[in-house]
């Protein structure tokens, strides 16, 4: 509790008004109970409702304890962090996909590009209208779509996506991820990018400043291609094999969220924590005494 303090302390200013009305009111209820020493007994026992010298909590005394954690929970007690909401929204994902002849490959069906394109439609899935951009690559590189929250966009591009459409058969992965980080640059947000491909057949001296992450998409009874694994040796990047269910793409979110964290200004990604909400049980059940018949302040 070393660091507890308030989010929105200027918020405790209300209990000045706060504490004047309940005094005036506390005052009201002593001047009611100098009527005793003015009205006869048997008189005053038909005019008071309830007894309120014989209850151990009057109303005027849990009023005061209500409108103080009331004061309390609006002005944002906290004591620990978390993690932004809105940091992983504000983060790019620029997808490489590789469109080459090796990608028609039916080790895993219905081929090897047909599954990249599923992992790509579970990664939109999963980042919920996260900023996505796309660029396929072979012989050269194209920007299919810049970054966009649009997912169904990026979506009908690829059911049109072929090795059909690639002008010159290859393997540019550098041209790929300059295209990638010079787009996600433009787009003016941070950002990593994310290479899926069976393999890398050039090679890789790239000086990228954005993480890079690599999807390999073949089958599990192989080994992983010794040039996509000396790529991501090289770049400094993360290898994620594909799997046969959305685990692989799970990882792969989040490593890009992690590593945008990590990239973020200190501060940024991180938000102190509002306590407040806390103490709404005890408010909501110090309100509810109100609906008990009798219950007055005096």
């Amino acid at each position: 509790m070393a660091e507890f303090h308030f989010i929105r302390p200027w918020l405790l200013v209300v209990l000045v008004p706060m504490l004047a009305l309940w005094w005036g009111l506390w005052r009201m209820r002593r001047q009611g109970d100098n009527r005793q020493a003015l009205i006869d007994p048997h008189l005053l026992e038909h005019l008071l409702v309830g007894e309120p010298r014989k209850r151990l909590l009057r109303p005027v005394y849990l009023l005061l304890v209500v409108w103080i954690l009331a004061a309390v929970a609006v002005a944002g007690p906290s004591w620990q962090k978390e993690v932004s909401p809105f940091l992983s929204d504000e983060a790019a994902l620029m997808v490489m996909l590789k469109v080459s002849d090796t990608m028609e490959t039916t080790d895993v069906q219905p081929s090897r590009l047909e599954r990249a394109k599923q992992k790509i439609r579970d990664l939109m899935d999963l980042r919920q209208g996260g900023a996505t951009g796309l660029i396929v690559y072979s012989g050269s590189a194209h920007l299919v779509m810049p970054v966009t929250r649009d997912e169904r966009i990026i979506g009908t591009m690829l059911e049109g996506i072929s090795t059909d459409l690639m002008p010159v058969q290859g393997d540019v992965l550098s041209a790929a991820l300059d295209l990638g980080q010079q787009t996600v640059e433009q787009s003016g947000l941070p950002g990593s990018l994310l290479v899926i491909a069976d393999s890398v057949s050039e090679q890789i001296t790239e000086d990228l400043v954005l993480p890079v992450q690599f999807l390999a998409i073949q089958s599990v009874d192989r080994e992983i291609d010794a040039g996509l694994q000396q790529a991501v040796k090289s770049l400094g990047g993360h290898l994620q094999r594909m799997g046969a269910d959305r685990s692989d793409v799970e990882r792969i979110v989040a490593r890009a969220e992690t590593s945008h964290r990590e990239a973020s200004e200190p501060g940024q990604a991180e938000r102190w924590k509002d306590g407040g909400y806390l103490l709404l049980p005890l408010i909501a059940a110090g309100t509810l005494l109100w609906f008990r018949k009798g219950w007055v302040i005096g």
